[in-house]
């Protein structure tokens, strides 16, 4: 298999008017063609920055000091225009947000959103191609009258049907890399569960890689492939998701674990909070990336 992304030795800081933060420190990460990649850390770690690199977006924030490399598809973005960054969003690789309702725009029907989305890809593509293979791509997702959702507002529609929407539209365009942030967050457990098991397959047919960035371990273990445990900056674990979950070993890894629910009636899990075993050295099982 090849890597449709590699990143090395990333760093990301911020400039203010006191003092630069330093938000990412020396990030390795890979994923292979059609792999499905878990980031996984609690808010604050450094997760959504990550995705937000991968599209190019941080990289055209003034405040934002960017190093290290980020190649996609061979392609380093950190070294690409802001216009060739620009070219890749929506085509070679897309994103899914955790509130389909503040993705989609309230002022235009969903027809019209998947029209442009399209238009990234092929300029030029007729109305009625566009209308077919809008109609196609829903009927994918499993929603029922694809016609009168083509023709609604995203507010006429629940959030699990935008949802679905968003994940027909993110694969519309048959990208190398899907990034998934929270998917599944805003809605509740059963129509969650539902998305990401329809997101699976989609992705499962369409051969795409993903970087699925999530906080809940449970929702990881039955997603993805792989696993990289990120804890303030840094990958604190990484390894296949079999492996890790078997056997757990760096303390931060371990604490997260240890704070995902169980039905025992013991009351709520503890949350991890800092402790110095947190900063120990990164454990890899298996091959480093």
């Amino acid at each position: 298999m090849s890597s449709v992304l590699n990143i090395n030795n990333l760093t990301l800081s911020f400039k203010t008017l006191m003092q630069r933060v330093d938000v990412l420190h020396g990030i390795d990460l890979r994923i292979e063609a059609g792999e499905k990649v878990a980031l996984v850390g609690e808010s604050g770690s450094g997760k959504s920055v990550t995705a937000r690199i991968i599209l190019g977006l941080l990289q055209e924030t003034r405040s934002a000091v960017v190093h290290g490399s980020v190649l996609f598809d061979g392609k380093d973005i950190n070294t690409l225009t802001r216009k060739e960054r620009a070219a890749l969003r929506g085509t070679a690789m897309s994103m899914i947000f955790q509130d389909p309702s503040s993705s989609l725009n309230p002022v235009f029907t969903i027809g019209h959103q998947f029209t442009e989305v399209l238009k990234r890809r092929e300029a030029k593509i007729s109305q009625a191609d566009c209308k077919k293979r809008c109609l196609k791509a829903l009927i994918e997702v499993a929603i029922p009258e694809p016609a009168r959702v083509l023709s609604s507002y995203p507010f006429q529609l629940s959030g699990g049907m935008n949802q679905r929407v968003m994940i027909a539209m993110a694969l519309a365009n048959q990208p190398s890399l899907l990034l998934a942030d929270e998917p599944g967050t805003a809605l509740d457990v059963s129509v969650q569960a539902q998305t990401l098991k329809l997101m699976h397959k989609m992705v499962t047919n369409h051969n795409t890689a993903v970087l699925f960035i999530s906080h809940n371990l449970g929702v990881v273990r039955e997603f993805a492939d792989r696993v990289y445990v990120i804890y303030r900056g840094n990958i604190v674990e990484d390894g296949p998701t079999a492996a890790l979950f078997a056997n757990p070993t760096h303390p931060y890894t371990r604490a997260l674990m240890a704070a995902v629910p169980r039905i025992t009636g013991t009351g709520l899990p503890q949350v991890p909070e800092f402790s110095d075993e947190f900063l120990a050295p990164r454990v890899s099982h298996g091959v480093n990336p």
